[in-house]
């Protein structure tokens, strides 16, 4: 496993941690206030917190197969960096 694949594995896990602290933000306040937009963000946040462990997989499988190709890896780097820059903007934009 080359060293891009493990960076693309650690970042799709740093992104499930994020999402596990927002779910639980969300449920917390949908405890309280059950709205349409609380029951969205609790949708939306369990699609990604499932998006992203598959991601993290499917990385993990990559690295068995292509493990000496980095021209594979490099992309997908750069895609994973990008959303994780959008995530940490949006964990910013809603923190409680």
């Amino acid at each position: 496993m080359g060293p891009l694949w493990l960076i693309n594995i650690l970042i799709s896990l740093m992104i499930v941690t994020g999402l596990l602290y927002s779910l639980r933000n969300y449920l917390l306040t949908r405890k309280y206030a059950r709205t349409k937009f609380t029951n969205a963000l609790v949708a939306l946040t369990s699609v990604f917190l499932i998006q992203h462990l598959y991601a993290a997989y499917v990385f993990y499988m990559m690295s068995v197969s292509y493990s000496e190709e980095m021209h594979i890896a490099t992309p997908l780097l750069m895609l994973n960096v990008i959303g994780f820059a959008g995530f940490t903007i949006f964990i910013y934009l809603s923190r409680t």
